[in-house]
């Protein structure tokens, strides 16, 4: 069995999620998902620069450093720094949901175009499978959201990729910004008994509860088998949301965040998970 590390990068605000993965024989892929990075920031460009160099890979002379890149959907804190990072290290797979059209959204299709970058791209739904041969990667990936040829015109949030990264008997679910109104259906592709997962939305209301209070995520999983971890928002939305952190803890969950926690890496062998906080320098707290 190999390893999977999930780091949630400590960005400030919005989403930039760092996957390692190799097999036994030490082949190693990485993945990356969303980057909110702009032009007088890049905390996750600089991260992932220096986590490279650590390993001791030379990235400035990979064409293609990552096996995959996913953006979730296309809402500027997910999305508005992956043109700059795929321009960087280069992906041989570029995801993204089918999504309402926005600047951000279009630059980024327009770049994988024409960029020798990106070796291939396509838009990706509950329907389909990113594994061999096509995608080399040591951990399962399965898309869990959204829904085959579906759009939601008036909310992006709703387009948000769900992706469930399954490695023996450990599983961790990034969830985006799919909001609490999709979970119904959302739960019902969970791993068993998932070992992690990511809080919807930053924390936000909407993530946790449905329109009508109630909380069909939280309502699925245990907390006796389920931990947390959450890439916080706390400027300019507030999240996570006074409600969800009260929710959560009246429950017995256990979380992490990005905000009191910095970088949160989750690391697999495929039968645990370790927790760590991790700073960009690589020490531990």
């Amino acid at each position: 069995m190999g390893q999977l590390s999930v780091t949630l990068i400590d960005v400030g605000w919005g989403d930039c999620v760092l996957i390692d993965g190799f097999d036994d024989s030490g082949r190693r892929r990485f993945g990356l998902i969303d980057c909110n990075d702009y032009e007088r920031q890049r905390t996750a460009l600089a991260f992932v620069k220096r986590y490279f160099e650590r390993l001791g890979i030379d990235w400035k002379a990979q064409q293609h450093n990552f096996e995959w890149v996913l953006l979730t959907h296309g809402h500027a804190d997910h999305a508005r720094g992956l043109k700059e990072m795929i321009r960087t290290f280069g992906t041989r797979h570029f995801w993204y949901p089918k999504s309402v059209a926005s600047t951000t959204y279009g630059v980024l299709l327009d770049f994988a175009n024409r960029s020798d970058r990106v070796l291939n791209h396509q838009a990706i739904d509950e329907t389909k499978i990113l594994g061999a041969p096509e995608v080399d990667f040591p951990a399962e990936l399965r898309v869990l959201w959204p829904n085959f040829n579906e759009i939601d015109t008036s909310n992006e949030n709703n387009n948000s990729v769900v992706l469930a990264l399954t490695l023996g008997g450990t599983s961790l679910v990034l969830t985006g910004d799919a909001e609490a109104e999709n979970w119904p259906v959302i739960i019902e592709r969970l791993p068993p008994s998932p070992t992690y997962v990511q809080v919807p939305h930053h924390g936000g209301r909407n993530g946790i509860f449905d329109p009508a209070d109630q909380t069909p995520l939280l309502d699925r999983i245990s907390p006796r088998r389920t931990r947390l971890v959450m890439s916080s928002h706390v400027v300019p939305h507030g999240h996570p949301h006074p409600d969800v952190v009260a929710e959560l803890a009246g429950r017995g969950f256990v979380s992490y965040r990005t905000d009191l926690n910095y970088h949160v890496t989750l690391t697999s062998d495929g039968s645990r998970v370790r927790v760590g906080y991790t700073h960009v320098s690589g020490r531990l707290p």
